[in-house]
């Protein structure tokens, strides 16, 4: 039996690859635990011990996401990561996509269905969690702190039902904080990738039996 413990943003693509298939164990935890780095690290801990006696293997659907994964101590099967620092690369299909894009437009906030569906979207994020703690006008400046330093906003294009209805809402969100709109083309090779491998060094990080993930492998 192979586990996979994954963040709940990236459940739509990963069941639609899944399927059925017996063999295959996915553990999802809540999204935006990499807000809260070490919420997350506790919680990857206690599922990874949990299901450590009856897997083969083990792998995170997680990248670095804010150093929350840092510490984590492998199974005594070891532990296989992407190699990615978010979750953008997993869309994008792949590492080199992600530096392609990064290297061209560095400064790009970007946006995923299932960002955009839990209203972590810039936007999500002002009328849903910071208006009612701090008011509209507050709320609002916040964002636009939190994202000065973002020339673009992008809409990674996964071929979704509805499609026209997030890139709409991804142009709301450049529109309304006065950055460029870009589009992007995605892919599924990595969410396969994580499911079903090959688990390979370009693309994975192998964590040995009960040793520690630590920042500096995913800096390589």
């Amino acid at each position: 039996m192979k586990t996979i413990i994954a963040c709940r943003s990236i459940r739509p693509e990963l069941e639609k690859i899944k399927g059925e298939d017996p063999d295959l164990r996915v553990k999802y935890l809540p999204q935006n635990l990499h807000r809260y780095p070490d919420k997350l690290k506790t919680m990857l801990q206690k599922v990874i011990n949990r299901f450590a006696d009856n897997s083969d293997i083990m792998v995170l659907g997680y990248g670095l996401c804010s150093n929350g994964i840092v510490g984590v101590t492998a199974p005594r099967q070891g532990l296989y990561i992407p190699r990615t620092h978010d979750c953008i690369a997993f869309y994008l299909g792949s590492r080199e996509a992600y530096k392609n894009i990064f290297s061209k437009n560095p400064g790009t906030y970007h946006l995923t269905k299932s960002w955009i569906d839990n209203n972590t979207d810039p936007l999500g994020l002002v009328e849903n969690e910071y208006e009612a703690r701090v008011g509209r006008e507050l709320a609002e400046e916040t964002m636009q702190t939190e994202i000065n330093n973002y020339s673009f906003i992008s809409y990674i294009n996964a071929d979704v039902e509805d499609n026209e209805k997030y890139r709409k809402r991804a142009k709301e969100n450049a529109a309304f904080f006065n950055k460029q709109f870009i589009e992007y083309n995605g892919s599924d090779e990595y969410f396969k990738k994580i499911l079903y491998g090959p688990y390979n060094t370009q693309d994975f990080i192998f964590v040995k039996p009960h040793e520690k993930v630590h920042q500096k492998e995913f800096l390589k």
